[in-house]
């Protein structure tokens, strides 16, 4: 078994720029050989099945990173 590192991404308003913030920190872990999986665990004003903030991310991180 192996440690994995978890970091948080929080804040307290809207369009902050915490999804850009993870993108970032996603891509900068891939390119260093790191796995990568995003979380959110909630979301609103978002039906099912449209893109969410976790799509962004992968959208600008790179398919690397496992939603």
């Amino acid at each position: 078994m192996t440690r994995a590192d978890v970091l948080v991404v929080t804040g307290t308003g809207t369009e902050i720029g915490k999804t850009v913030t993870t993108a970032a920190v996603a891509a900068v872990a891939v390119a260093a050989g790191r796995s990568v999986a995003v979380l959110k665990p909630a979301q609103t004003g978002v039906a099912p099945g449209e893109p969410g903030d976790v799509d962004e991310v992968v959208r600008l991180a790179g398919a690397a990173v496992t939603p």
